[in-house]
């Protein structure tokens, strides 16, 4: 028998059934014994639902980004949690051979196998297994009411952890944000008036000052004009008291002196005169007699010296007269305070069209820095909105991350409710009755396959032709003779 097939297997069986019945038999006595004898476990559940939100989130956004799916896949490690499962063992008192021997690793860990969690959609069931029907149902209801518990405190928890980080990171934020408020105004204070939004101002100001500038020019050109009249009436005026004198001299027989030529300056300023009437200040003729009759004017004042006394050759009795005739002709003295004023008064308009012209050049030197003031506080503007961005942002996310807190600490917001607590079981759930039976029927008739193979294989004796040519081939088979037996042997045989 060297090449056993299934049909030599069955034919061994079945030949060798006693060997394979009583093995069967004694299999399925053993897992009734089990079931008789096993402890009985009882099974209780506890169907937790998870409610979404109260408020609705458009009102309050929450804070705890975790899905619902994300959260049910956490469910099974925080129930199991070490600590958790502690406690539970010690408000329950489960496990005592263990834990009173000081096993709590060991207890925590059979609390770990008798306690499954089962997701169904938005709900959980939580299954623990006991020997008591009645402490198996408390324990699941106590495992959902931990698990509610410790969620609450954790979200709280999570939510017032959000609040305390964003009240942080608004106080670093405004804080920058005053930082940059300052540099602005310190800027805006180093810059006053080259400010882009002085621009327009500053405009306005040069239209001014040069408005101004050229109602001086016209005030200055009109007083030069009125000085130009009143030195041509005092030169007239001296004329004639030349003449006058020349005729008294005459009468006394005195020899007349040459009448005076007019001066180079007198007739630059007639002729100025002349030419004001006929042409603008801009003309280059009035510019160039202009500047001559301010050089005249000028080498004339460094040259005037003191008048000396003048010795009198004439005779005593005409003293008088020559006294008379070296005195100078005398203007008309509201010519020559009228006069002063105008020469005062073109002074104070030169001295305003100075401050004028420097005003001008100060304005005009502010719009010219406006480019680079502007690009500057570009700058320092940008970081600042960026800032207030940032500030505003955090202002409003800190505002709903109060109102979550508030709706957490008030449990209206993601929760745990339990809809169906546990109740004691009046079945046990477990040995399974079926699994066992079966494990022993399976292990009794594999035992009862061995015995049988065993026997077959240690039977010397051919029953058949078929196994006599397998162990002889080649051999022919000539005849066979039938057995010929008694009741007793012919039982004894099937016995064997």
């Amino acid at each position: 028998m060297k090449n056993l097939t299934l049909s030599d297997l069955t034919r061994a069986v079945w030949r060798r059934r006693v060997w394979f019945l009583v093995p069967l038999l004694l299999g399925l006595v053993a897992a009734v014994w089990a079931l008789r004898v096993l402890p009985r476990t009882y099974r209780a559940s506890t169907l937790v639902l998870v409610e979404p939100q109260k408020v609705p989130a458009d009102y309050v956004k929450p804070t705890i980004a975790t899905s619902i799916e994300e959260r049910l896949r956490t469910i099974e490690p925080q129930i199991k949690n070490r600590d958790n499962l502690a406690r539970i063992i010690h408000e329950m008192d489960l496990y005592p051979e263990l834990t009173r021997q000081g096993f709590l690793e060991g207890a925590i860990a059979r609390a770990r196998r008798d306690l499954t969690i089962q997701l169904q959609g938005n709900t959980f069931r939580i299954y623990f297994e006991g020997r008591e029907p009645v402490q198996a149902a408390r324990t699941a209801n106590r495992v959902a009411e931990s698990f509610i518990e410790s969620n609450l405190t954790l979200r709280a928890s999570q939510a017032q952890g959000t609040s305390s980080f964003l009240e942080t990171e608004l106080e670093k934020t405004k804080s920058r944000l005053e930082v940059q408020e300052a540099k602005i105004a310190e800027f805006k204070r180093q810059n006053l008036g080259d400010l882009p939004e002085q621009r327009d101002t500053n405009l306005r100001s040069v239209e001014q000052l040069q408005t101004k500038l050229e109602i001086n020019m016209d005030a200055l050109d009109k007083a030069e004009t009125r000085r130009l009249l009143l030195q041509s009436q005092m030169a007239e005026l001296r004329n004639q008291q030349s003449g006058s004198r020349r005729s008294t001299l005459a009468a006394l027989g005195v020899a007349p002196a040459a009448p005076d030529q007019p001066s180079r300056l007198d007739q630059l300023r007639a002729q100025l005169a002349e030419l004001r009437a006929r042409y603008t200040d801009r003309h280059p003729d009035v510019i160039r007699t202009r500047a001559e009759i301010a050089q005249l004017e000028a080498l004339e004042k460094s040259r005037k010296k003191p008048p000396s006394a003048v010795a009198s050759a004439a005779p005593a009795g005409a003293a008088g007269a020559d006294d008379d005739d070296d005195a100078a002709p005398k203007a008309d003295p509201l010519l020559r305070a009228e006069l002063a004023s105008v020469d005062l008064e073109i002074r104070s308009l030169k001295t305003e069209r100075e401050r004028i012209l420097g005003d001008i050049a100060r304005v005009q030197g502010r719009l010219e820095n406006v480019p680079r003031v502007e690009q500057e506080l570009l700058s320092l503007t940008r970081d600042y909105d960026n800032i207030k961005n940032s500030y505003e942002s955090l202002l409003d996310k800190r505002l709903n991350a109060r109102l979550y807190e508030n709706l957490e600490k008030s449990q209206q917001g993601e929760s745990f409710t339990i809809i169906e607590r546990a109740l004691p079981p009046t079945s046990p759930y477990g040995p399974n009755k079926l699994l066992v039976l079966g494990l022993g029927l399976i292990a009794g008739g594999l035992m009862g396959l061995l015995a049988a193979l065993l026997r077959e294989r240690s039977d010397h004796t051919y029953p058949d032709v078929e196994s006599l040519q397998q162990a002889f081939p080649g051999l022919p088979v000539l005849a066979t003779i039938p057995v010929f037996q008694s009741a007793r042997s012919a039982s004894r045989t099937r016995r064997r």
